[in-house]
């Protein structure tokens, strides 16, 4: 090829790379004008007056819709309670002894109760012996939920024998995380209310945003305090303590047979007064019945009986006379 030729090809190259080029930035300057979300009028900003109606659905709606992330094993929220009655001789060292462990494991004792019974043991003939005290307790404790075991064994470790125990565990892990997002979403459209509300000029809107932001802060106090009672029913478990001495058995007397031949005459003698009550008792009603029949009866005698009576002997003498005609 010649001189000419190849000018002439490299100065085509040259225009090509150059139309490319611009080609190019051109592209890149169009995309770069056009809106993400739309054109220009979409992306403009909302009248005022529909910000508080706007305010007002993200509350309804609970936020935005983002999913929150499920909650770890370790982030449960599991409420434990439990119920155990203990045998004990020392009803009183007892107490002391639940008090104690309730500290030591970083804990309290939210409710204590002792109760004294006095009663008096007699025996069969009527001899009264000393008055009986029977002393039982019952305790409240609440421990950290990590120490929940290690104190529900050194309980059953002060007992003669655990007469019986219940233990509950309700997860609210749910309901804690609902109520942790919807206190988020109560927060922010509160600092929106609070935006709008600098931006009032207006005595209604001024009214009408403070009204808002009262009731998103009565609903913010509502969500906090439920939060705060499941943060203490899941930080602390609660456990109930009833105390109560061993049973006692009473071993019965041989009481001889003199003894036994009066028990067994009292007791046949109660029987037979009862048949005796029973008797004159229905012979008492049945002469309530009686009573006025008979008083009717002497009535009817005494007004009728004797013309009955004479009615009676005329038709007998009438009737002897025919026959001896």
């Amino acid at each position: 090829m010649g001189k000419p030729g190849l000018i002439r090809a490299r100065v085509v190259g040259i225009v090509a790379a150059v139309a490319l080029a611009t080609l190019s930035a051109a592209c890149g300057d169009l995309a770069s004008e056009q809106p993400a979300g739309g054109s220009a009028d979409e992306s403009a900003a909302r009248p005022a007056d529909s910000e508080l109606s706007e305010v007002g659905a993200q509350t309804t709606d609970g936020g935005s819709g983002n999913i929150q992330a499920l909650p770890s094993v370790t982030d449960r929220k599991i409420v434990r309670t439990a119920t155990v009655v203990l045998s004990v001789e020392d009803v009183g060292g007892a107490v002391q002894l639940v008090e104690n462990i309730a500290l030591a494991a970083g804990g309290y004792v939210s409710g204590s109760n002792v109760f004294v019974d006095q009663s008096q043991d007699q025996q069969g003939s009527g001899d009264v012996r000393s008055p009986k005290r029977t002393q039982t307790a019952t305790m409240t404790i609440r421990v950290p939920a990590d120490a929940y075991g290690s104190v529900m064994n050194q309980l059953r470790g002060i007992a003669k024998e655990v007469v019986s125990e219940r233990s509950e565990a309700q997860e609210v892990t749910e309901e804690y995380t609902d109520l942790q997002a919807r206190l988020r979403n109560l927060q922010a459209t509160e600092q929106r209310y609070l935006e709008l509300q600098a931006k009032a000029e207006t005595i209604p809107d001024i009214l009408t945003v403070q009204d808002r932001l009262s009731l998103v802060r009565g609903e913010i106090e509502q969500v906090q305090g439920r939060i705060n009672v499941l943060n203490d029913l899941t930080d602390l478990a609660t456990i109930m303590v009833q105390l109560k001495p061993p049973a006692l058995v009473v071993e019965e007397e041989d009481k001889g047979w003199a003894a036994n031949a009066w028990e067994t005459s009292w007791e046949g003698s109660k029987a037979a007064a009862v048949v005796l009550g029973t008797v004159a008792i229905g012979g008492a009603v049945l002469m309530a019945w009686l009573v006025p029949l008979a008083a009717v009866g002497f009535i009817g005698w005494r007004l009728f009986g004797r013309r009955l009576w004479r009615w009676a002997e005329r038709s007998i003498t009438s009737s002897v006379g025919e026959t001896g005609k």
